[in-house]
C-alpha cells in the first residue's frame, strides 16, 4: 500500500495482519506456561499494554503461529508493519522465534516508539526491545546498508547510537554493523557494549 511521510513523499509499505487468533494479553486472566514464561522475562503488564504484546490460541490458528508470544511493530503513523512470535511452551518442537512474512529491511521494528534525538540503543531480539525506551530491535545481527533503519539513523537520529549485541555474536559480525555505520559519519556518536564478560555476564539486552 502507498503511505505518505511528513514531508509529503510516499514510499511503500506492505499491509500486515496480526494472527487470527491474536488478543492482547491480560496478566490476571492468564496461567500455566504464559504466566510462567512472561514472569520469567520481566514481562509486567505495563509493558504489555505499551507494546500491545498478544498471544494466540491453539485452535483455528495456523500451526506455524498457535500458542505465540506476539509481539507487534507499528510505524511513524501508529500502522501495523510487522510482528514477531515468540513461543512460551518448554516442549514446543518448532522454532522458538518466527518472523512474519515481511521485507525486515523495509521496515523500523516499532518505529512510533522511537525518539530520534535522544540515544538508541540497538539490540538484536525483539523481545529485547522493550525494557528500555529508544532500544530498536534489529531483528537480528545485521544492519544492511540499504535498509530503511540504516539510512534513518544516518538522517534522522542526533545522539549517540549505542551497539548491544547478544554474548555469542563474533567480532567478524559485530564489525559488519559497526563499521559501516562508523564510516557513515557517525564515528564521534557511536559506542558498543559487548556482553558476556566478566564485568557484563549478561547473554542478551534483555536479559
Amino acid at each position: 500500500i502507498d503511505m505518505f511521510k511528513n514531508d509529503g513523499s510516499s514510499f511503500y509499505e506492505e499491509q500486515v495482519r496480526l494472527p487470527r487468533t491474536f488478543r492482547k494479553i491480560n496478566l490476571e486472566n492468564e496461567g500455566g506456561n504464559l504466566s510462567g514464561y512472561l514472569l520469567s522475562r520481566g514481562i509486567t503488564q505495563d509493558i504489555i499494554d505499551y507494546y500491545n504484546i498478544g498471544v494466540t490460541s491453539t485452535l483455528n490458528e495456523e500451526y506455524k503461529w498457535r500458542d505465540r508470544i506476539i509481539l507487534p511493530s507499528y510505524n511513524s503513523f501508529g500502522d501495523l508493519n510487522y510482528f514477531v512470535g515468540r513461543t512460551y511452551i518448554g516442549n514446543d518442537k518448532r522454532a522458538k522465534y518466527r518472523n512474519c512474512d515481511v521485507d525486515k529491511s523495509r521496515i523500523i521494528f516499532n518505529e512510533c516508539h522511537i525518539e530520534w534525538d535522544s540515544d538508541i540503543y540497538l539490540v538484536e531480539g525483539a523481545l529485547d526491545s522493550i525494557y528500555l525506551p529508544n532500544a530498536v530491535s534489529m531483528l537480528g545481527k545485521t544492519v544492511s546498508d540499504d535498509s530503511v533503519l540504516y539510512k534513518s539513523l544516518i538522517s534522522k537520529s542526533n545522539a549517540g547510537i549505542v551497539i548491544c549485541l547478544d554474548s555469542d555474536t563474533s567480532l567478524d559480525e559485530t564489525k559488519r554493523i559497526y563499521s559501516p555505520l562508523y564510516l557513515s559519519g557517525l564515528k564521534d556518536r557511536l559506542s558498543y557494549v559487548r556482553l558476556g564478560t566478566e564485568e557484563l555476564p549478561w547473554k542478551d539486552f534483555g536479559e
